[in-house]
């Protein structure tokens, strides 16, 4: 650890500090067994300082892992250039118990000839997906608000065994997500 400080030290790297729970590490399932450790961290020099001055580092939730993620965000929105939509239709879309319906009342409440219909067929279906997106979005994000609030907590065994709880289904939420992005 003297040559990693040393290191750390020659290089004029200091720690960007975090937002969220103290550990970014965790082992142990019941109090008498729980160790919970920041061995994961952020560092810059000045010149990355003077780059990014309103950096915001986070220690994000995190499931079955041992380590929570770490989230780095630089302060600065960068403007996407224009594109051309494209309309594609997902398989795993199928998988939502409302898209058979929605395609049919988007559908049947259409007008025009075909290529009219189609088109406000796709449109709608892409609305349709961003409110189950953003519903989906809404679940994980109350599940991982969840878990910050039990990590803050006192690591009881009733409270361990509830961050399990909230891991396993923050997980099945994610599994589902993921299905849209293969």
């Amino acid at each position: 650890m003297d040559r990693f400080g040393a290191v750390l030290e020659e290089c004029s790297l200091l720690d960007l500090g975090y937002i969220g729970p103290w550990f970014t590490w965790e082992k142990g399932r019941f109090s008498s067994t729980n160790i919970r450790e920041r061995l994961d961290r952020g560092l810059a020099n000045n010149a990355w300082w003077d780059l990014f001055p309103d950096y915001q580092l986070r220690h994000l939730a995190h499931s079955f892992s041992d380590h929570c993620p770490l989230l780095l965000n630089i302060g600065k929105n960068s403007a996407a250039p224009n594109r051309i939509w494209h309309f594609r239709f997902e398989s795993a879309w199928l998988l939502e118990d409302s898209c058979a319906p929605e395609v049919e009342r988007l559908w049947n409440s259409s007008v025009g000839d075909f290529l009219d219909r189609l088109k406000h067929l796709c449109l709608g279906l892409d609305a349709w997906f961003k409110r189950i997106k953003k519903d989906k979005g809404l679940t994980i994000g109350d599940l991982k608000a969840r878990l910050e609030s039990l990590n803050g907590l006192q690591p009881t065994d009733a409270v361990l065994g509830e961050i399990m709880e909230v891991k396993l289904a923050m997980n099945l939420e994610l599994d589902k997500e993921e299905l849209y992005w293969e």
